[in-house]
């Protein structure tokens, strides 16, 4: 039977295991939390997700810098590889069909991935099927890749206003060869915004993972 589980404490504790570099203190604190019954999409968004924004929000503010910003991230990776994705494996292997087969990349130029493995994660919480290339991908890879997978999404991020153009040379490309048709394509990170998305011909802009699972969900509804 599952337990009640006191988020705001575990929230707190997994914060602290984050910023302090944690791993192992970090995975164990996951590993209990899913042992009480707790499903992995509840721990993220109860638990992960609130960590890394608040991990946000503290950079931002400049409570803490890039290093403990980029520790926190690769604890959660760390957390994600070990005990999340294996959690939602194992229930997709129980469980169910993919609710549709998406791609991300961050787009050529930009090295930034925080918010692109925060989508990615997510999205396969909720039962999507994700391939994730990475960093400083060229528009061409993209769309090979998008038509070798026969993806139903492409979903693009940067972080950096001058790598703006390369998701529509993205768009351009998949014009070029005759298949926009068979994809939605969807951009996001700091550097874009719904006005820029019109400009590109993308389908759709979001700024939070929470979004773009549920842009997702909407696009997968009318394909």
């Amino acid at each position: 039977m599952k337990e009640t589980i006191d988020w705001v404490t575990v929230q707190k504790e997994f914060l602290d295991n984050i910023l302090q570099g944690d791993k192992e203190a970090a995975i164990k604190l996951a590993k209990n939390t899913l042992d009480t019954g707790c499903e992995p999409l509840e721990f993220f968004e109860k638990c992960v997700a609130p960590s890394l924004e608040e991990v946000g929000k503290r950079f931002e503010t400049l409570d803490i810098f890039l290093p403990e910003m980029v520790t926190a991230a690769e604890v959660v990776e760390q957390v994600n590889t070990e005990v999340i994705n294996p959690a939602v494996a194992k229930a997709k292997s129980i469980a169910i069909t993919s609710k549709g087969k998406i791609l991300l990349a961050t787009v050529h130029g930009d090295l930034h991935d925080i918010g692109k493995n925060m989508v990615a994660l997510m999205l396969k919480v909720n039962g999507f099927e994700v391939i994730d290339m990475g960093v400083n991908i060229s528009p061409s890879d993209i769309v090979e890749r998008a038509a070798r997978e026969q993806v139903d999404i492409v979903g693009l991020s940067t972080l950096l206003t001058t790598c703006l153009p390369y998701m529509k040379d993205v768009s351009d490309y998949l014009q070029g060869k005759h298949i926009r048709e068979n994809y939605s394509v969807i951009i996001g990170g700091a550097a874009t915004t719904p006005e820029f998305a019109k400009q590109v011909g993308a389908d759709a802009q979001g700024n939070s993972a929470a979004e773009a699972v549920e842009i997702c969900k909407k696009i997968m509804q009318v394909m």
